[in-house]
């Protein structure tokens, strides 16, 4: 059934509760007077059949307001939440929402205590309600003929009871004191829902239309009364204790809120002065002195009271003076925060024999704890270096002191500031303090971080991939340019490598020009030669992201039948390395070195013609494709895999594995032939040159935690000085196959760059104060 018969179904749950109660087993014969009562509940649940109650509320999509109400009584505990919404200038509806009723607990509580529990009943389901509606909500009233709920909702909740406190701690979050009033008992609709059901329960019952009194103006609502707060037995039992304190207050400035012990020092000293400049004149004779000496017109007066000043003044006379601080306030302001902190870290009484201290021996001199060593008897020397002042490193003024002289002293060696430090302080745990705050330093972050490398990844699916034909997974990249002579005329040429990721192989195309029309022309003569790769792999070079765009291009628009064969023959996924991650590309990087070694042996000519170009490039991607993919022991026989293996079928001029007749270049013959020697190489790929792949580089600084959204880093350019490199906040991190983030985006001031980690220099983490390890 509804909730909104809640008004008939709570008094079955309360008539269940009185037989519980009773004590009476599961199988004896209740009492005459339950079965009375259960007899008149069922003719009261046969008029509900009659019943029906209109699912619309709302007319209009102007807002309305949500009235609860509450009550409770030594049965139940209820609630009634009613829509009310103005549907002329001067007529309002009123319609139920939703109604819940409890019966009360087991264990005894006072009617109080049941009508809070009442309300806080119906803030949850006001709550619920006004969750879940589309329409907007103006106001929200909550009403209860409680007095004492009234009272105690308008007092702090801390002054009461655990009971009461943590229910008027939930109703404090959802509501507001101005919100709840007070209504009389007879026009509280929820107190029908706390006793026996009505003879005439129908559509037309209050329960359902709710008080009168709110389909009329609000200022004919219920007036509000004023009740006399009186004990109810909730309130805890307060206690006022004094503590009387005998030590002299010092005017020490709260250390926490500086960052430089500078500041904190002369913001000390400061207040030092003003305390002077508070006393009798007699004591601040020379402030007032000082302050005559900076600006002649200034005079003093004493009067009756404390002491009066004013300041005389002329038409020349500045408007204002300020005081200087002399070295007795800083040295004042000084053994204040040194006495503080040695108070805070070692305790006021007896510090002497602080656990931190019992291996030193120390001493008090002039309020300040000293440590005593073996140098009394040294000349020539201060007597602060002597007997040094005893601080804890872990105390917020020792902090800032170390971090003054690390700047003082150029942020220089960890040994040089210790030395400095320790001409006048002891601090315990000097050394590791130091460390944290060197690590902590911004200059220090900026001129001598280094990048923190992630782990080396798993190398990618298109280096392993063996049994395919070479140049399936490929690599391409630029070098040069090198110089040639046409006519009487000199032009440039960029070499073009293509590499086979899984095999090794080369092959060379030279480029007119840098233009992505120059390398897709390269590329079609690369595949007509060596067949179309499905993967390549490159650098961001603008001529290769042209040919990329290029290419998407092409695919998309290869629509029609007499271009499809086409389009498929040219469909190459292209990936990219992050710009200036060369590490990234080193599959390539390296070929080219051997390319560029070979040809320099080879080219004697500063300006050779072009053929003479083409000729030595061939011969220097023949050494390269004859090189050994593993290193050879001078004890193995047979001949060492190369490239050209995979290519060609042998190294270089060797002969083939096995003789063969005419007879074997029959049709199954000769494919079986060309099979077990493909099969042959590829069996000694993955016995010889794929294990050699296995070993993982591990680098010293590939440790700690991966970058994060929200991070500030430094970038590391090589073209730039250590200063001017530019700084950013990470946007965007991709992760890898291990889910460790290898790339990033960067916003800086300059735009978004997409960067490798190897060159991000953490400074700020996103998730903490203190930098990540």
């Amino acid at each position: 059934m509804p909730r909104s018969t809640n008004i008939v179904l709570i008094e079955g749950k309360a008539l269940i509760q009185s037989i519980w109660r009773s004590g009476i087993d599961w199988d004896d014969v209740i009492l005459e007077k339950d079965e009375v009562a259960w007899k008149r509940y069922m003719e009261n649940l046969r008029m509900l059949q009659g019943l029906r109650i209109a699912r619309c509320f709302s007319y209009c999509n102007t807002e309305g307001e949500l009235h609860t109400f509450t009550d409770a009584s030594e049965k139940a505990y209820a609630c009634a939440v009613y829509w009310r919404q103005k549907t002329d200038e001067s007529t309002y509806r009123v319609t139920l929402l939703a109604g819940k009723a409890r019966v009360t607990p087991l264990r005894p509580v006072s009617i109080p205590g049941l009508e809070l529990q009442a309300a806080l009943l119906g803030t949850r389901m006001a709550q619920a309600i006004a969750n879940e509606l589309d329409i907007a909500v103006g106001r929200r009233t909550y009403w209860t003929d409680s007095s004492t709920v009234l009272t105690w909702i308008k007092t702090d909740p801390r002054t009461f009871k655990p009971f009461v406190a943590h229910r008027l701690a939930e109703i404090e979050e959802s509501t507001k004191p101005q919100e709840w009033r007070w209504v009389p008992g007879s026009q509280n609709p929820a107190d029908d829902a706390t006793r026996e059901a009505p003879a005439d329960f129908d559509h037309t019952h209050r329960w359902f239309n709710g008080p009168e009194f709110l389909t009329w103006d609000e200022s004919r609502w219920p007036k509000p009364r004023t009740f006399k707060q009186e004990p109810s037995g909730e309130e805890k039992e307060a206690y006022l204790v004094a503590t009387a304190r005998t030590a002299e207050a010092q005017p020490t400035p709260d250390p926490h809120r500086f960052s430089s012990w500078v500041r904190l020092l002369r913001a000390t000293a400061r207040v030092l002065q003003f305390i002077e400049l508070c006393r009798p004149r007699k004591e601040s004779a020379c402030v007032s002195r000082q302050l005559e000496q900076q600006d002649p017109t200034w005079r003093t007066t004493r009067t009756k009271q404390p002491r009066s000043t004013w300041k005389l003044r002329t038409p020349e006379a500045p408007k204002e003076a300020w005081l200087l601080l002399d070295r007795i306030h800083l040295k004042e302001a000084e053994k204040i925060l040194l006495r503080s902190s040695q108070g805070e870290s070692f305790g006021e009484k007896d510090p002497e024999r602080h656990p931190k201290l019992r291996r030193l021996d120390v001493v008090m001199e002039d309020g300040l704890l000293r440590l005593r060593g073996r140098i009394d008897a040294a000349q020539y020397i201060d007597a602060g270096c002597k007997r040094p002042i005893v601080l804890d490193g872990k105390h917020v003024i020792a902090r800032l002191l170390i971090k003054h002289y690390h700047e003082a002293f150029q942020h220089g060696n960890h040994a040089t500031v210790i030395n400095e430090v320790r001409q006048r302080y002891w601090i315990l745990g000097l050394r590791s303090i130091l460390r944290a705050t060197a690590v902590r330093c911004q200059w220090c972050k900026v001129y001598r971080s280094t990048p923190r490398l992630p782990p080396t990844g798993n190398l990618p699916i298109e280096r392993l991939r063996h049994g395919e034909p070479p140049f399936t997974c490929a690599a391409v990249d630029y070098f040069g340019p090198m110089t040639v002579t046409v006519g009487r005329r000199h032009e440039k040429r960029w070499g073009v490598l293509f590499t086979c990721l899984t095999t090794r192989a080369v092959h060379r195309e030279l480029a007119a020009s840098l233009t992505a029309d120059s390398m897709l022309l390269a590329l079609r003569r690369m595949a007509a030669r060596r067949g179309t790769p499905k993967v390549i792999y490159s650098d961001n070079g603008t001529n290769f992201v042209g040919a990329n765009k290029e290419l998407k291009q092409a695919i998309e628009n290869a629509r029609e039948a007499d271009v499809v064969s086409r389009a498929a023959q040219m469909n190459i996924k292209w990936k990219f390395i992050p710009p200036g991650a060369p590490n990234m590309g080193g599959a390539w990087e390296r070929l080219v070195r051997s390319v560029k070694t070979a040809l320099a042996v080879t080219l004697k000519e500063r300006h050779p013609r072009e053929e003479v170009l083409h000729t030595l490039l061939l011969e220097a991607e023949h050494v390269v494709k004859t090189r050994p993919l593993v290193a050879r022991e001078e004890s193995w026989e047979s001949e060492a895999l190369t490239p050209n293996h995979f290519l060609i079928g042998r190294s270089c001029g060797a002969p083939s594995i096995g003789d063969y007749t005419d007879e074997d270049l029959t049709g199954k013959r000769t494919w079986r032939v060309a099979q077990r020697m493909a099969d042959h190489f590829w069996s000694r790929w993955v016995k010889e040159y794929l294990p050699t792949l296995l070993p993982r580089k591990i680098d010293g600084r590939a440790a700690g935690e991966d970058l994060q959204c929200g991070d500030t880093v430094l970038i590391v350019d090589s073209t730039l000085p250590r200063n001017t490199w530019p700084r950013g906040q990470v946007v965007h991190t991709y992760p890898g196959p291990d889910n460790r983030v290898r790339t990033v985006d960067v916003r800086t001031s300059g735009g978004l760059l997409k960067r490798p980690a190897s060159k991000m220099i953490l400074l700020v983490p996103a998730s903490s104060d203190e930098p990540r390890p």
